[in-house]
């Protein structure tokens, strides 16, 4: 008799559970292993405060991103710019992009960050309680070692579809980011 295996792989705890037979593994269980590990990029881009508003959308252009998580000097996360800011930006301020900062369009913007071992529905329910689309990863002190988009944990729901992941919650956290916010004013120069 062969037996189907588990795909999901949960090392957070030590444990890997590639080994076990997917039919002793319960819906509720596999839901339990669905962690921001298995949904991040790892391979994440970052820029600083002080770089420009050309070079950022260059490097968004080169690696076809929306958006970049803003780092300090030790690559802890202090902001994440996107293509609409760099836009928004570069309106309001009436100035080219190479005399614009990272800093001057999201620096006075909450951040909100999560960790690889943070189970899916905690990065969901931040989602949905702060309206955002993506959360840098952080390590235990504080790194910089992925981002999770909403595209990502949308991507996860395949793998979810047997896990008993509910819907609902997906759908009302799609609901909560997706509507309008009100922005931080940004003041226009002349």
């Amino acid at each position: 008799m062969r037996l189907q295996k588990l795909t999901m792989v949960n090392t957070a705890y030590g444990v890997n559970y590639e080994d076990i037979p997917a039919a002793l593994v319960t819906p509720e269980i596999r839901r339990s292993l669905m962690n921001v590990k298995s949904a991040m990029v790892n391979n994440v881009l970052s820029c600083h405060a002080d770089t420009t508003l050309d070079s950022i959308a260059l490097m968004m252009w080169d690696n076809d991103c929306g958006s970049l998580p803003v780092v300090d000097d030790d690559n802890k996360p202090v902001g994440i710019i996107t293509d609409r800011d760099i836009a928004i930006g570069s309106a309001l301020q009436h100035r080219p992009l190479w005399e614009i900062t990272a800093e001057s369009v999201c620096g006075n913007r909450d951040l909100y960050c999560c960790k690889s071992t943070d189970d899916i529905h905690k990065a969901l329910d931040m989602m949905r309680d702060h309206a955002v689309r993506r959360l840098p990863v952080v390590n235990s002190k504080g790194k910089l070692v992925g981002i999770v988009s909403l595209g990502d944990l949308v991507a996860c729901t395949d793998a979810a579809k047997g896990a008993g992941f509910p819907f609902g919650e997906m759908a009302g956290m799609l609901s909560a980011v997706s509507s309008h916010h009100t922005q931080p004013k940004l003041t226009a120069t002349a």
